[in-house]
């Protein structure tokens, strides 16, 4: 008896130790064949991988510096590839490094992941990675 309730608990430590290992929820996208300055722009294609099972809705942000230029909360997709002109947000218009961050949420909307990445408009030009928020990729 003792046995069975000491492999109980190792199997549950190591369910609970695996999903905290898990790699973070991660975002990409490039700027190739966006036409920017547009009043009401249409996202590039943006990828979405490592998204929790929980996950059924996701909400794009796209920003420039501190300045908010729009987004969209839309259902989570299965293959996690958010197709172009999905959402439409304000800008990008001039070069300048634009970040999008995707929150993804579980049905009743509480957040049960984040990633960020941002590229410099037009020339897709990845942004340094750095420790702070604004470009570290990770979840909540």
């Amino acid at each position: 008896m003792l046995t069975r309730v000491l492999f109980g608990a190792v199997a549950l430590w190591l369910g609970a130790s695996c999903s905290a290992l898990a790699d973070p929820m991660a975002l990409d996208f490039s700027w190739q064949g966006a036409k920017g300055c547009v009043t009401l722009f249409p996202n590039p294609e943006i990828r979405i991988s490592n998204v929790p099972a929980n996950a059924k809705l996701l909400l794009l942000v796209l920003m420039q510096g501190g300045r908010e230029l729009g987004g969209q909360e839309l259902p989570m997709p299965a293959d996690g590839v958010v197709p172009s002109g999905s959402i439409r947000t304000f800008g990008p218009c001039k070069p300048d490094m634009y970040r999008w961050t995707a929150l993804a949420k579980s049905a009743n909307g509480t957040v049960v992941a984040e990633a960020h990445r941002a590229r410099f408009f037009p020339t897709d030009e990845p942004a340094l990675e750095k420790s702070s928020p604004a470009a570290v990729t990770g979840s909540r």
